[in-house]
């Protein structure tokens, strides 16, 4: 039983202390801890004791610099969701036939006061109830309106936003564009108030000369007043509003000019007496999911493959991105170095593209922090690993686990069925049956039948499918037999380049490969060594007869001397089958937009970098359709 399982109070104590804390940084300094860590200290108190008053409060941003002003309506906090199912849960609640959509925008909420139409006072959040009178900024802020086109007398709610581009020329020194803002809006001198934008979501109304009787006409009453209003959109389903939230994700939160964290989802009925309340139930926040979090670095183990020794990181567990890490890369010895890192200490990962886990930096290493241990003894062959700071390795050629390793990466290169490594691979390759790939080729059944929980239907197969695959192309070959730092499609560039042959790459010197497009001076003896090395084994596994390399096929010369680059979804075929339709027909194809490139193929027309660098360079953009017309 842990501590906090232990003493639920003490840990009430704790979370209620640092949640307090964390909000007051957040309002009126610096933030210590990202959005996401915040949350997880509010999710734990809610799950450990949901009535806690401090969930029910706002976080309170105060200056001593200005006057005290009352709000017209209370500005509140919403509660949040993260995940799909906590909003279908709350979704199920609510029985709404329509749901409003909106940015959830990341700045500091702003309350400004009209009287008959004319600007009277901004007002911060405050507590709540009573905020700091700002208006001598808000006034010089961009998009402010003084006066509105109806004699309107109420409040109008808005977001003090600090745009990226602003930030980055003239704010940069700050942690983000909320906290270079926060700090802005709160300067008794009025610096830097011209830098900031007003959006505007959503209005109050105190008198009868403007009567709202939906939100959706609010937002249409704020554009009427040329207010620059929050994107709103309308739908019908729960499972509409998670399918905008996956795309505003994935797709348009990058490219907006502004921070935003989530989506506010409301229904289109105005409940006044909702929004009074301390976290109003007929709306929502559905944040995003954070990309990056704070844990604690437990232990670094060191990964095997092959002969590479790479380090990974064992964390304290968070959950980012919808699973719980308890592992991050550390990628090479290099990094450990670059980073301080140490165990015991604190550490920020992400989780970009919702892929690997991975350190980005330390944020405090304690005293009692432990250096972290880097091998120097191959724990297979007892040969003294090479540190090159970008990779750890053992270099001796005949070690086991270089041998084991080249043996299943030929079975997946090849994609041999019913050859597993747990059943066939390993205990093979652990009796001494096979150790080289021509090993393989030298099997029959009643060796595979001999191992354990292997039946002779299993076995046939297996041998079957390994014999089956009569010929391949000489990048894969090669590709198979896993050379440093060398992949098949490093060689395809070598085979393209004219070295089309097995005995061409074999001859070939450093300086001609280094000449090939993708290769320099290092790949290039990465190359030539290793085939030099392995030689003896790839002659081994061709002298079997049982598989060969194929004969490159005569290209055609439609394209010849022209040189392609794909870039976007194609609709009839995958990029690599267009690239080889290039290849076969005399051209050449590239993965960037360079200055001697003939075509870039898109089927958009939505200005990316190369869509851009192939205009500016008056490079001919063409369609997939078009393509495909040429090689007709």
């Amino acid at each position: 039983m842990t501590e906090r399982q232990r003493n639920p109070e003490k840990r009430i104590q704790f979370l209620e202390s640092e949640i307090y804390r964390h909000r007051d940084l957040y309002y009126n300094e610096q933030p210590e801890v990202s959005d996401a860590k915040y949350d997880s200290l509010e999710d734990e108190l809610n799950k450990l004791d949901s009535e806690n008053p401090i969930l029910f409060r706002v976080g309170v941003d105060r200056s001593e610099l200005f006057n005290k002003e009352k709000h017209i309506i209370p500005m509140n906090s919403q509660d949040k969701v993260t995940q799909p199912g906590e909003f279908s849960k709350w979704s199920k609640k609510r029985h709404y036939k329509v749901f409003l959509v909106q940015f959830k925008l990341d700045g500091i909420s702003i309350e400004l006061q009209y009287e008959d139409g004319i600007f009277q006072k901004a007002i911060t959040r405050g507590d709540g109830i009573v905020g700091d009178n700002v208006s001598a900024n808000v006034v010089k802020m961009k998009e402010f309106i003084p006066k509105l086109k109806d004699s309107f007398t109420g409040a109008v709610r808005a977001e003090i936003v600090l745009y990226h581009d602003i930030y980055n020329k003239k704010h940069s020194d700050k942690q983000n564009c909320r906290n270079a803002a926060a700090g802005i809006v709160r300067r008794k001198d009025g610096i830097g108030s011209r830098d900031l934008n007003i959006i505007y979501y959503d209005a109050v109304s105190i008198t009868d000369d403007v009567v709202f009787t939906t939100e959706i006409q609010k937002i249409k009453w704020l554009k009427d007043q040329n207010f620059p209003s929050v994107l709103t959109k309308t739908v019908k389903t729960p499972q509409e509003v998670i399918q905008i939230r996956e795309n505003v994700m994935s797709n348009v939160r990058a490219t907006l000019d502004y921070d935003i964290d989530g989506l506010v989802i409301k229904g289109k009925e105005i409940d006044t007496d909702d929004m009074k309340r301390a976290k109003p139930i007929k709306q929502i926040a559905f944040k995003f999911l954070a990309e990056g979090i704070e844990t604690i670095l437990k232990d670094v183990e060191w990964s095997i493959s092959g002969h590479h020794y790479t380090p990974v990181a064992i964390v304290e567990t968070v959950h980012l991105i919808g699973s719980n890490v308890s592992r991050a890369s550390l990628a090479n010895p290099n990094l450990i170095k670059d980073l301080n890192i140490k165990i015991g200490a604190e550490v920020f990962i992400t989780k970009r593209g919702d892929i690997i886990p991975k350190i980005e930096h330390v944020i405090r290493t304690p005293s009692d922090a432990k250096e972290i241990p880097i091998p120097s003894i191959c724990e297979v062959c007892n040969t003294p690993l090479i540190n090159e700071g970008t990779q750890l390795y053992c270099p001796n050629e005949l070690c086991p686990k270089r041998a084991y390793y080249r043996l299943t990466k030929w079975i997946k290169k090849l994609n041999i069925k019913h050859f597993s490594k747990k059943l066939l691979i390993k205990p093979l390759f652990d009796s001494g049956k096979i150790n080289t790939i021509a090993d393989l080729y030298h099997l029959r059944v009643s060796d595979l039948t001999r191992l354990d929980s292997v039946k002779e239907t299993s076995a046939k197969k297996a041998l079957d499918n390994l014999n089956a695959v009569k010929s391949i192309p000489l990048a894969k070959f090669i590709g198979g037999f896993a050379i440093e730092n060398i992949g098949e499609d490093m060689v395809q560039k070598v085979v393209d380049a004219g070295f089309d042959t097995f005995e061409k790459i074999k001859s070939a010197s450093d300086f001609q490969i280094a000449q090939v497009e993708g290769f320099a001076d290092i790949s290039a003896h990465h190359l030539t060594e290793g085939v030099s090395k392995l030689y003896p084994q790839m002659k081994e596994v061709l002298d079997t007869n049982k598989i060969k390399i194929q004969v490159k096929k005569i290209m055609g010369s439609k394209l010849k001397g022209q040189i392609f680059c794909f870039t976007g979804k194609l609709e009839t075929m995958k990029r690599a089958e267009a690239e080889q339709m290039v290849k076969d027909n005399g051209g050449e194809t590239r993965s960037g937009v360079s200055k001697n490139l003939t075509y870039l193929v898109t089927n958009s027309i939505e200005p990316t970098a190369k869509y851009n660098k192939a205009q500016e360079q008056d490079t001919e953009i063409i369609t997939e359709a078009e393509f495909l017309e040429m090689i007709e």
